[in-house]
């Protein structure tokens, strides 16, 4: 496949992944967990991360990130869920560039296909909780490792 011909491929799997995510963010309402995590980031951001440790075992990242988010738009199930949706979708690019980097081309626009479509990163890209920014920096770590890789390991 020519460069640009995968690049449209890239774009398109991420536009396709993008639409499986937003499309359905309002057909149902918060369940118990979402629930924990708006009315957490329905505090002052000091209240937000001293309350972290003792009722939550989510890394920090997504409540700060969470908490500015909320504040720009609402804590609704379309003001909150866009912010996982964004992040699901963004996993999309991150895979195929992961799989460029550590075996090709082709295999990069596997893993995008997958990640796509994944009906569990669909899923989960669509809950206002932290799932898809794992899955977002799950793949950067992989790209990261393959770099590191490609330079040989070196600083």
């Amino acid at each position: 496949m020519r460069p640009r011909s995968t690049l449209l491929a890239v774009v398109a799997l991420t536009g396709f992944g993008g639409v499986l995510r937003f499309a359905t963010l309002d057909r149902q309402s918060f369940w118990l967990d979402e629930l924990v995590t708006v009315a957490l980031l329905d505090r002052g951001l000091g209240d937000v991360l001293a309350e972290i440790p003792r009722t939550e075992a989510t890394p920090v990242v997504f409540y700060v990130v969470a908490w500015a988010w909320g504040s720009l738009l609402r804590l609704g199930e379309v003001g909150l869920r866009p912010l996982s949706a964004l992040a699901g979708t963004a996993t999309v690019p991150v895979a195929y560039a992961a799989g460029v980097v550590l075996v090709s081309r082709r295999a990069g626009l596997a893993a995008a296909a997958l990640v796509a479509v994944n009906p569990f990163l669909v899923w989960y890209s669509q809950e206002a909780r932290a799932y898809a920014l794992l899955a977002l920096l799950g793949a950067g770590s992989v790209l990261a490792f393959g770099l590191a890789l490609r330079r040989g390991g070196t600083a």
